[in-house]
């Protein structure tokens, strides 16, 4: 196996505990904007439908899909809104790393060089990573615009660009198959899958969303993976 160089951490749910610290308070408020712009439902229905389609879809896709089902004359509206309330999270002033991330973050940070590669809504995640005071940790931090239609792969590839490494020189660790799994892997890179979260159980689609290792905790992270 080729020596690693570079690891690109995930954000939400590899480093931060996003699904039990933001998520509950932020869906609510998902919720509350697609009722407030006429949603024929209530805001239980809309809890149990978000937290059982998490795993697979997107949240576009699961507000659309809850819009199309229970209805409104102003679907578009409503769905704007929902997303704006979703990634426009309440973030306190200060925010716990998960279990292990901070020590597995300064001895890496000894022998690689790291990057950070999170999606979302920009300012939001930027009042994460502060919140989490992990900016000095990484060379470089991505900050991939969903709602710009950006995708983790630019991310990746530029990595491999700036650097001058080969792409199994690249390790990506993420929770999410179908994004830190996927788009490294597209690129040739070696990847990290993080079972952690609400998209635990989320189904490979394509060949790339096999990973090459699977941790369930930052423990394993360095033993697993030989780093």
């Amino acid at each position: 196996m080729t020596a690693i160089k570079c690891i690109a951490f995930d954000l939400d749910d590899t480093l931060l505990d996003t699904s039990q610290l933001l998520v509950p308070l932020a869906a609510r408020h998902a919720c509350e904007a697609m009722l407030n712009n006429g949603v024929s439902s209530d805001v239980d229905t809309c809890l149990a439908w978000r937290a059982s389609h998490a795993a697979q879809l997107t949240h576009q896709q699961i507000f659309q899909g809850f819009i199309d089902k229970y209805g409104t004359q102003t679907p578009d509206t409503a769905l704007q809104a929902a997303m704006k309330a979703f990634y426009n999270p309440e973030v306190p002033a200060r925010l716990p790393l998960m279990d292990g991330a901070v020590e597995n973050l300064r001895k890496l940070g000894e022998k690689y060089i790291l990057f950070l590669v999170t999606s979302g809504e920009p300012d939001a995640q930027m009042k994460k990573i502060k919140a989490l005071q992990i900016e000095p940790y990484f060379r470089k931090v991505y900050l991939v615009n969903n709602f710009k239609n950006e995708i983790k792969k630019d991310a990746f590839a530029d990595i491999l660009k700036q650097e001058g490494i080969q792409p199994e020189e690249l390790l990506s660790i993420g929770n999410r198959l179908s994004q830190e799994i996927r788009y490294a892997k597209v690129c040739g890179a070696k990847t990290c899958y993080f079972c952690h979260g609400e998209h635990v159980g989320e189904t490979p689609e394509q060949r790339e969303d096999y990973p090459d290792f699977t941790i369930y905790k930052h423990a394993e992270l360095i033993k697993t993976c030989g780093l």
